[in-house]
């Protein structure tokens, strides 16, 4: 989902397929040999699976050579077995290859390790990977114990250990760049260092200043003082230019021009 998304593999390293399709071939020969049907049944499901998403990988790969070499190493590995067992059949053969199968393919998503040691964060780890790697290898541990097959309970008891130590990935780093690790997010949850961080940033940050209530003007009384102000200095601009004297005298004073006119 996550490759369809991103429309390309990116980072997502393509062994983990590889692996899954390689070891699912060989304990399907396996439980033929053995004529284990539980086997036969659920490996024929699972690379089943882990071909049509070997496919899948390579359609969004870019460039296409390093996995499709890869892809055909790893089918021709299958079809040499297939007709090694058919030729000489030996089941204790077949259950050390497998077995060895079995580790590398529980160890399949540590491949981008060094991605993600690199990052320090684990988004390029698959996550619901690693948790069925865990699932699966703890109960097919159980199960060999039930049928005492060594070859059973000697690889999934290692992958229980690796499934462990990939998991453990997503408590100590984080998941994306610039977050905190789960591990570092309940440390400071113990130690209360998250509320002290966010008294510090409250304590940084300006407080806005105080108002004066007697010094706040609203702006209708603004307008009003400005209009009176407006008011006060035409008056006196009149005042000035024609004083009320004049007006006084003008009125009592004949027209010279009307009495010249008489």
């Amino acid at each position: 989902m996550q490759i369809r998304r991103q429309g390309a593999v990116g980072d997502i390293s393509g062994v983990p397929f590889l692996m899954g399709f390689l070891g699912g071939s060989f304990w399907l020969r396996y439980g033929f040999l053995k004529m284990d049907y539980t086997m036969i049944i659920v490996n024929v499901v699972g690379v089943s699976f882990m071909a049509s998403y070997c496919i899948f990988f390579l359609y969004y790969s870019l460039p296409k050579k390093t996995f499709s070499l890869q892809l055909t190493l790893v089918v021709s590995t299958v079809t040499g077995m297939v007709v090694w067992i058919a030729l000489k059949p030996n089941i204790d053969y077949l259950g050390v290859i497998c077995m060895t199968f079995n580790i590398m393919n529980f160890g399949a998503p540590l491949a981008g390790l060094g991605v993600v040691l690199k990052n320090r964060e684990v988004s390029t780890l698959p996550l619901p990977m690693c948790v069925a790697n865990f699932l699966v290898s703890s109960q097919w541990c159980l199960y060999g114990n039930l049928v005492a097959d060594i070859y059973i309970i000697i690889p999934n008891g290692i992958g229980m250990f690796l499934a462990i130590v990939q998991l453990s990935l997503f408590i100590v780093l984080p998941i994306r760049e610039n977050e905190k690790s789960p591990l570092e997010k309940l440390a400071n949850w113990f130690t209360g260092r998250d509320q002290k961080e966010k008294d510090l940033e409250a304590a940084s940050e300006p407080s806005s200043p105080q108002k004066v209530p007697n010094e706040e003007i609203s702006s209708e009384r603004f307008e009003k003082l400005m209009a009176e102000t407006t008011e006060s200095r035409r008056e006196s601009i009149d005042f000035l230019g024609r004083p009320p004297s004049y007006k006084s005298r003008s009125s009592s004073v004949p027209d010279v021009s009307s009495v010249q006119s008489v």
